[in-house]
């Protein structure tokens, strides 16, 4: 985990670009097409990243939508922002679409963006199925309906997502958790973390049997998710623990989360062939803070809280900061 950003500027760091034969690719690549061999219009699109330098969020998908103008960048500002590569320009590419097309643009990036290995002088049309290159990162172009794009999301699914509960698994967390760390501390954002695990699960185990204690798993975490925003990240990080990453999220506004999971999980009884079991849960909370290096700090100040949950009869939010206490339930 590196530390304090150094603030200098990454832009003239070179790579170099590999050897092609082919010509460099027009800034506008027109091509004239009848009726017949015209592809229908598009109206989603995806690029998956294939390649990163440091083998960070493979797989991971990025949708396209009509009218909405993607940047790919080391800024926040980016919508795919990857402050680790310094490769990368602060915002290097863009992609949108034009008609039924998806265009790549260059913007003046130091280390240039590439199309199947050809150099975009400033524009290109991009099919599906292309490979783009954006400083040492490539990505996958594919449209929705390409039944290559179905393949990558069963395979992505297969390597982030947890088999029981089918929410992220301890491997897509810790990536996620490192990213958000780096981007939080460099553009001095918000970042928080919830860590829960179910009291007393032994016991749901050892009365009511592993199927009930599987099937309580998956209830928990399905509540969980219907609560949870679709940037926070929901994940399994084994046996009954669980997580949740909030980015540009203030320690409040993280409390107020756990109070509303807490409060819901413990309402109602999750029922199981005829047996209703009441499950509660214990919360650890933490913020990002100066004085934390690295994201594993962070972590550890929520499982310190989630330990002094526990230890204090369980059903409750333990918060990190030592100005702010405990809430009990």
């Amino acid at each position: 985990m590196s530390g304090e950003d150094s603030g200098e500027s990454t832009d003239d760091f070179e790579l170099q670009r590999p050897d092609s034969d082919s010509s460099p690719t027009q800034a506008w690549q027109e091509h004239e097409q009848g009726e017949s061999d015209r592809e229908a219009p598009v109206e989603e699109a995806n690029i998956i990243l294939i390649a990163h330098p440091d083998h960070k969020m493979l797989g991971s998908r990025f949708r396209l939508q009509p009218s909405v103008d993607f940047r790919i960048g080391r800024s926040n500002t980016a919508d795919v922002s990857l402050p680790e590569v310094l490769s990368l320009s602060r915002l290097h590419a863009r992609l949108f679409f034009e008609r039924d097309q998806v265009i790549i643009e260059d913007l003046h990036s130091t280390n240039g963006t590439l199309v199947n290995d050809e150099p975009v002088l400033s524009r290109r049309v991009l099919n599906s199925g292309d490979r783009f290159q954006v400083g040492a990162v490539h990505f996958k172009f594919l449209h929705e309906r390409d039944p290559e794009d179905a393949y990558y999301r069963a395979i992505y699914s297969l390597v982030v997502r947890d088999g029981l509960t089918e929410i992220f698994n301890r491997r897509k967390f810790e990536e996620e958790m490192e990213r958000e760390f780096l981007r939080a501390r460099r553009y001095r954002r918000a970042l928080s973390l919830i860590l829960l695990d179910i009291d007393s699960f032994k016991d749901v185990n050892d009365s009511c049997g592993h199927l009930c204690g599987d099937h309580v798993l998956k209830q928990v975490a399905r509540r969980a998710s219907e609560l949870t925003r679709p940037e926070q990240i929901l994940a399994r990080l084994g046996g009954d623990e669980m997580a949740v990453l909030c980015p540009e999220t203030p320690l409040e506004g993280a409390i107020r989360l756990a109070e509303r999971l807490r409060t819901n999980l413990a309402s109602t009884a999750i029922g199981y062939s005829g047996i209703e079991v009441a499950v509660t849960c214990s919360f650890g909370v933490g913020s990002l803070d100066g004085t934390m290096g690295s994201s594993d700090a962070l972590f550890v100040a929520c499982d310190r809280a989630l330990y002094r949950s526990k230890q204090s009869g369980g059903n409750r939010v333990t918060t990190s900061a030592s100005d702010v206490g405990p809430k009990t339930h």
